[in-house]
């Protein structure tokens, strides 16, 4: 007689996981987290260096295209008074500073006594980043350009800030320029209104006017000026950049 066979073990047959396959899982799975954080990791540092870089570029554009707007409307007069001038005109640069009488100054407040005349200066400057850019602007001129007025800086972390002037006559470029009216209106013994001083009464001396513009020749601006800028971002790349700005009223005003 054969025995009974009771109700069978649902279980029976099935395994489970091993250790061993539960350690191989669980490194998988932390080799792919690793891997992740990485690929991520990676991707949010690469946004911070673009942000950077366009940050800087942004910078850099912005400065170049205020220095070329001040100097494309750079501009020397004659018409001063000889014996008690109230300002002088003048474009002194080098290298790596450039100051200049400007027709581009705007009133930022209502009723201020300013005209679009003034005076500019590009030079370099110093802050916690390392050297900057600054611009001084002197928006009522007078006889001492060199001092006072507002200074703000344009942008910070300058390696390189180089400015050359074109010199057409002798087709190539120059690294310094300079041309100063209050010198020009004073040429002359006392009594004498100065080869340069503005006619009084045009009338009747064209051939004196003519003669005076032809000196005054010797006082035009530069056709161009070249400006180079290289910038150093945190990691210490350089970038560099270069615009040319070109000069609207090269020869002195005479009327």
């Amino acid at each position: 007689m054969r025995g009974r066979i009771g109700p069978r073990n649902r279980f029976t047959g099935q395994a489970g996981f091993t250790l061993l396959e539960v350690l191989v899982a669980v490194g998988l799975l932390g080799i792919l987290s690793l891997l992740m954080f990485e690929a991520i990791s990676l991707t949010f540092k690469t946004r911070e260096q673009i942000a950077r870089v366009e940050e800087l570029n942004h910078a850099a554009r912005v400065a170049l295209r205020k220095i070329v707007t001040d100097v494309s409307m750079a501009y020397l007069s004659n018409h001063v008074n000889r014996d008690e001038p109230a300002s002088t005109t003048l474009f002194v640069g080098n290298e790596e500073s450039l100051m200049f009488s400007y027709l581009g100054h705007e009133r930022r407040r209502r009723g201020a006594r300013e005209s679009d005349q003034g005076v500019v200066e590009y030079r370099l400057g110093r802050d916690d980043d390392g050297r900057t850019i600054e611009r001084r602007e002197k928006a009522i001129p007078d006889t001492e350009p060199e001092r006072g007025g507002t200074k703000e800086t344009l942008v910070s972390r300058v390696k390189e800030f180089r400015l050359q002037y074109w010199d057409d006559k002798q087709e190539d470029w120059k690294g310094d320029w300079k041309a100063e009216m209050e010198p020009a209106v004073k040429d002359g013994k006392a009594g004498d209104t100065g080869k340069y001083t503005p006619v009084l009464n045009p009338a009747g001396s064209q051939m004196y006017k003519e003669a005076q513009n032809e000196e005054l020749k010797k006082f035009q601006l530069p056709e161009r000026v070249f400006v180079r800028l290289v910038l150093e971002d945190s990691d210490g790349l350089e970038h560099v950049f270069e615009t040319q700005a070109r000069i609207h009223m090269r020869l002195p005003l005479n009327f």
